[in-house]
């Protein structure tokens, strides 16, 4: 190969940035021989797709939708209408920086869509097919659980009854309760679900379940509105029975793994949601008894000192606790998106941006690793080249702590209604 191309990020190895801040780095071109190209040009990117096709009555439909968050294009080498220019043998390095605009959601690969963040570098080559080199990075929007709703500092707690047929008659109703010590967490930590099954029927509960679930919702503006679901279990547990007409608490941990942070309003397209789910599973033939109670997932945890900073608390005084009061007021409106600007500039001349991580703003706060999601998919960024070089894999990582809960875990839950009651509904049922 004549000229191969590769895209460094200063000081980030991996190519983790949180919004707003400064992405910068080099693009290294190393030629063998010399190389006659037209331009060299580097675009660096961030949009949201999400594309899925259903089949009904024998027909099937395509559906799709596009968000974009930033564009910017420089030529670092000539122009496309300009003269040839040639890449002579060697090294060649051309350092670059963008501003994130602050409203950016955090990247994201499903099944259905991607929130994808890429920077590519083409080679436009006179009565030849175009060279490109593309690589991902990763961008997170901060979802600081100190200054998110009140509310997710709190015991949530969930309940639902349900009857039995038996024959002619019914039974006595068997009754679910099921609260967490707070609403908000972040992965590394475990959530400690504490279930109370109050078995009046005369059917046993042959085991109860416990599962974290991640539920995506992609949306596509055409042909029509319209939405599907995309749901993926992270965590299991499962515990003992319970025996007909008998009371069991029961209490368990479900680890949050490496995750995106919940995501309801900063993509219009995709929407990322948690809850807990508790399942009893009846003995013989009867269905399953399942209650769901939603949780936040963020990227900051609940610390016990949180710091003065440059910013003031989001607070909530919404009465009851939904998906959306969880996630209060974090997302700034698209008419405030910035248009990234991309420069070539030298390596000394590029300036920091006031943007703070939460290293910074909590320096008592164990520093997180950072993973790659197991239960999500990895990205191809290359889908769309057909003469791409260079890898095309890319997976977001996401942070990933080593912090014991803020709050010590509830005794075990009671009959009475507790504060922080939930109605269960179902995200799963939520229409868009």
């Amino acid at each position: 190969m004549v000229v191969t191309c590769d895209i460094q990020f200063n000081q980030n190895e991996h190519g983790i940035y949180f919004a707003d801040q400064l992405v910068d780095g080099a693009v290294v071109l190393k030629a063998d021989k010399p190389k006659n190209v037209k331009a060299v040009i580097l675009n660096i990117s961030g949009f949201a797709i999400t594309k899925w096709r259903e089949k009904r009555f024998g027909k099937t439909r395509h559906f799709s939708g596009r968000e974009d968050y930033m564009e910017s294009k420089t030529y670092l080498m000539g122009s496309e209408t300009s003269q040839i220019f040639t890449i002579q043998t060697g090294t060649h390095t051309y350092n670059f920086a963008c501003k994130l605009p602050e409203n950016c959601p955090t990247s994201f690969e499903g099944l259905h869509g991607c929130i994808r963040y890429i920077v590519k570098v083409t080679l436009v080559i006179p009565w030849k097919f175009n060279q490109t080199y593309t690589r991902g990075f990763t961008v997170m929007k901060m979802l600081d659980l100190n200054y998110e709703s009140p509310q997710i500092k709190i015991p949530i707690t969930s309940e639902n009854y349900r009857s039995y047929c038996c024959g002619p008659c019914k039974t006595d109703p068997l009754k679910m309760q099921i609260q967490l010590p707070q609403a908000g967490y972040v992965p590394g930590q475990r959530i400690p679900v504490t279930a109370l099954v109050i078995n009046n029927t005369n059917i046993p509960v042959a085991e109860v379940r416990y599962a974290l679930v991640m539920l995506v919702r992609y949306s596509s503006p055409a042909p029509a509105l319209h939405s599907c679901l995309e749901r993926i279990t992270m965590t299991t547990a499962k515990s003992e029975s319970v025996l007909r007409n008998s009371t069991r608490s029961l209490t368990h941990e479900l680890l949050v793994p490496s995750t995106p942070p919940t995501c309801l309003r900063s993509c219009s397209i995709m929407r990322i949601s948690y809850q807990v789910e508790v399942e009893a599973r009846m003995k013989g033939w009867y269905s399953s008894q399942t209650i769901t109670i939603p949780v936040l997932i963020g990227n900051v945890p609940l610390w016990q000192t949180p710091p003065v900073i440059q910013q003031q608390p989001r607070s909530s005084c919404m009465p009851a606790l939904t998906e959306e009061v969880l996630l209060q007021g974090n997302e700034m409106s698209k008419d405030g998106e910035q248009q990234a600007v991309t420069e070539v500039v030298d390596e000394q001349n590029i300036a920091l941006t006031g943007v703070q991580s939460p290293a910074d703003i909590y320096p008592e706060l164990p520093p997180p690793c950072y993973e790659e999601s197991t239960h999500t998919m990895r990205g191809d960024v290359n889908e769309d080249d057909l003469h791409a070089f260079g890898p095309c894999e890319f997976a977001p990582l996401y942070p990933v702590y080593a912090v014991p809960l803020t709050m010590a875990p509830t005794a075990p839950v009671t009959p009475e209604p507790t504060r922080g009651a939930y109605i269960n509904q179902n995200f799963e049922n939520d229409k868009m």
